[in-house]
């Protein structure tokens, strides 16, 4: 353990799951889905089922002026922050070297802004010099201020006093990971030593589901139609320099999770490119996340995919991964345990990578019989436990072609103690 090592040093999640550690863990190693049947249209959905979302808000006046994007957000930071062990001092000491970078959201959609152009709408076209003059006071007061993209991240920054690096990734679906492999290279960088990282995404409206199902990419009940299955969900991460992290909790007794290395990419027309080149694209993406942290592909015990069930993409990421990691590194998901949940869905895959490293243990690959290559005998079928130090991969890749990767180490409680770090 190096003393300028990265630690993802507490997370916590608002999933279909549930809302404490102990329900996602539990359900997830029993292999349990949080997925339902959508009330009114014939679509699954993976819906946060926590009543009282405040209880985990610091300042109850602003939950006024937010979605529930923000919500799940900040209720999400306050379960990472209390998992990590930080307390008020720990922040107030020096608020400055504490940041926030944080997941902008995905599904803000028109229908909320509809009534003051329909109010505009005469002789079946929009009179603009009304809508200037008038209509636009239509909008609630402080409409807008709810709906900016750096919205939960500021109030984030706001509700605990921190003055730190503080921005908001706008990178669709990804941005939750990135955030954290921000905070990462921020920290490397010496541009602070612990930052609040994630993202949260509510259940999206109907233009977007509508948009999707018209493109072929939404899941139906049926089980011949495959697709995304949609959810919503918030969460966060405490990233954190390894000395502080020590400092704060010399006895702590659950491994820490050392992030190895951060990987961006971008694949323009994922879903046009033929099979063989974006299976080329996936490969190199993961190679050099690897490279970066010198680690060979025969070190790493398991990969935590998308397989978010559109088929060519799930098929080129698994035939990228096998490809390079062969046949002895676990495949992991969880989008069946909670849906792709939009702009939270890499960070909600991280946010179960997390879980298994921290928690010993690797769960079941959901509906297998819809994953690519059924007889892949890499999925791991049943719940497995698992001591010392493992390597994982977590690799995010979405119908939009944004691609991120993290490499992560569990490092034992007792390896960190017996190491010693001086202050």
């Amino acid at each position: 353990m190096t003393t300028n090592a990265v630690y993802i040093s507490g997370f916590g999640a608002l999933t279909a799951l549930g809302s404490q550690l102990t329900q996602h863990t539990q359900l997830h190693q029993q292999g349990i889905s949080g997925l339902t049947p959508h009330p009114e249209l014939p679509w699954l959905q993976g819906v946060v089922n926590e009543p009282n979302l405040k209880q985990w808000i610091p300042d109850k006046k602003a939950c006024r002026m937010l979605t529930r994007q923000g919500l799940l957000g900040i209720a999400s930071a306050t379960l990472a922050i209390e998992h990590a062990g930080l307390t008020e001092a720990d922040f107030s000491q020096a608020d400055h070297m504490t940041g926030v970078i944080y997941g902008a959201f995905f599904s803000q959609g028109v229908a909320n802004a509809a009534q003051p152009y329909l109010n505009a709408y005469q002789d079946d076209a929009l009179d603009h010099q009304a809508f200037g003059e008038r209509h636009y006071r239509d909008f609630p007061p402080l409409w807008i201020l709810p709906r900016l993209p750096n919205t939960t991240g500021g109030q984030i920054s706001i509700q605990y006093g921190l003055r730190g690096l503080s921005y908001s990734v706008v990178n669709g679906f990804s941005g939750g990971m990135i955030a954290v492999g921000e905070a990462f290279n921020a920290i490397k960088q010496q541009r602070g030593y612990r930052y609040v990282t994630g993202a949260s995404e509510m259940d999206p409206t109907l233009e977007q589901l509508f948009a999707l199902d018209c493109n072929g990419l939404l899941a139906r009940n049926q089980p011949h139609q495959a697709g995304l299955v949609i959810g919503e969900a918030g969460v966060s991460f405490i990233v954190e320099a390894s000395l502080q992290a020590q400092q704060r909790c010399p006895t702590r007794t659950e491994p820490q999770i050392e992030i190895l290395a951060y990987h961006n990419s971008y694949i323009p027309d994922v879903l046009t490119l033929s099979p063989s080149i974006r299976q080329h694209k996936i490969e190199q993406h993961i190679q050099a996340c690897l490279d970066k942290a010198g680690v060979c592909a025969r070190d790493l015990s398991a990969a935590q995919l998308s397989l978010a069930g559109i088929d060519s993409l799930d098929h080129s990421e698994v035939n990228a991964v096998t490809t390079l990691l062969g046949n002895q590194a676990l495949l992991l998901s969880a989008t069946d345990y909670c849906g792709f949940t939009l702009g939270a869905s890499a960070a909600t895959q991280l946010f179960y990578g997390c879980l298994q490293l921290s928690q010993g243990y690797w769960a079941p690959v959901l509906n297998l019989e819809h994953k690519p290559h059924t007889q892949n005998p890499n999925y791991n079928h049943q719940k497995r436990t698992h001591q010392g130090e493992q390597i994982l991969l977590c690799h995010h890749l979405d119908h939009q072609g944004n691609e991120v990767s993290l490499l992560l180490k569990s490092v034992a409680a007792t390896c960190q103690l017996s190491q010693g770090v001086k202050p």
